[in-house]
């Protein structure tokens, strides 16, 4: 039976990178090895302090602790771009954007609200980015297209 194995695992090596390459799946790879690396490339500092959470169309999603920290890493955030962008082989991160943990509700508070990120359907977005497509500027498209985007992902949850 073990060698049974070892021929099922030889026969998936063989497919998996052309099965990767034919879906498209490279890339997404690429920019999610950021993940397991994330305080080797970010370092023990901010690491300790900020997490990614998610990739969405080229823009890496972190929570960090304290607005104190979303503040620092806002002055750094041009130059952790460079160093995650410099550790991709074949994609690249366009941005980074960072959020604030959400408070879990404690017994005895008061409902409240918080916020999840819930990606639009690709129709919306695909209909959306046909819209703007004719506003000439490409940084007022991208602004707008960031706008809308988030307006449509951020969803407020009562509690």
């Amino acid at each position: 039976m073990d060698w049974l194995k070892k021929k099922k695992a030889k026969v998936i090596a063989g497919v998996l990178p052309t099965l990767m390459r034919e879906r498209g799946w490279e890339k997404q790879l690429d920019l999610h090895s950021i993940f397991p690396r994330w305080p080797e490339l970010a370092g023990k500092e901010v690491s300790d302090h900020a997490q990614p959470l998610k990739i969405v169309r080229g823009t890496l999603w972190l929570e960090v602790e304290n607005s104190s920290w979303l503040q620092h890493l806002q002055y750094q955030k041009f130059e952790l771009l460079d160093i995650l962008n410099q550790s991709l082989r074949m994609s690249r991160l366009s941005d980074i954007k960072m959020v604030l943990p959400v408070k879990k509700k404690e017994s005895g508070q008061r409902p409240g609200r918080s916020v999840s990120f819930v990606s639009p359907d690709e129709k919306k977005i695909a209909a959306f980015e046909q819209q703007l497509s004719c506003i000439a500027d490409e940084k007022c498209r991208e602004a707008l297209m960031q706008f809308w985007y988030l307006s449509q992902a951020c969803k407020v949850d009562e509690q």
